[in-house]
């Protein structure tokens, strides 16, 4: 597909409402949390808005946002930041970029030429896209095809790290399990395990010839069942 890639001044574009003939609003919602953390990550990587475009498409002189939505409305929340507001974020960013040993004048420079162009990087759409195009756009933006694979990320990720990337975490206790359920309702329907409260219970027996570790054992399987709501321990 051909597209142009612009900066494009903020006031002309539009959210999309609808107000495209043949093209639903976008479906797309974000709560308070998330909105706080998709500012925080445009405030953080300003330069990310160069490699993740907004998809716009000509509309009365204008644009309308195909896709990057949210984007948009935080992007301009960054721009229009009072002078107080952002006074308070260099000074934390000087800090922590050197904390970090990153490069803080980089940064500046981004974050920067954003308030000051006062635009965002967009791909703008041919004005003859067909609307069947664009609607397949707006949805196949906002699928998340992939999944996390929550073992590597408690083992090779700092949650902490992860949760200011803006990433939502989760309790490493059961991601397991939901990951065990997803795969299980994958599976043709012969072959998945009925764990409802009609199927008999499952049992694992241990023999332990050492008392000592015994009284071990249990107090750790007592712990581990902690996340195991439905999960008991017979002795």
């Amino acid at each position: 597909m051909n597209y142009e890639k612009r900066l494009i001044p903020t006031v002309e574009i539009w959210p999309n409402t609808g107000q495209i003939n043949g093209l639903p609003a976008n479906p797309r919602f974000i709560r308070d949390e998330r909105c706080d953390a998709l500012f925080k990550s445009i405030q953080d990587d300003p330069e990310m808005l160069d490699l993740r475009e907004c998809i716009v498409f000509p509309y009365a002189d204008a644009f309308v946002a195909i896709a990057g939505n949210m984007r948009l409305a935080q992007t301009i929340n960054v721009i229009n930041m009072d002078i107080v507001s952002f006074c308070e974020l260099m000074a934390t960013k000087k800090q922590e970029q050197k904390d970090k040993g990153l490069n803080y004048d980089a940064w500046f420079k981004a974050i920067t030429d954003l308030r000051t162009s006062k635009s965002i990087p967009c791909k703008v759409l041919p004005a003859n896209t067909p609307i069947d195009k664009l609607k397949a756009i707006v949805i196949k933006d906002n699928i998340g095809f992939g999944q996390d694979n929550w073992d590597l990320l408690n083992q090779d990720w700092d949650i902490t790290e992860l949760e200011d990337f803006g990433m939502i975490t989760m309790d490493f206790a059961t991601a397991a399990e939901d990951e065990q359920k997803d795969f299980e309702s994958s599976l043709p329907e012969e072959d998945q395990v009925d764990l409802s409260p009609s199927a008999p219970p499952i049992e694992l027996k241990i023999v332990f010839d050492d008392l000592q570790v015994y009284d071990s054992v249990k107090l750790e399987i007592e712990e581990l069942l902690k996340g195991y709501p439905g999960a008991n321990l017979k002795l």
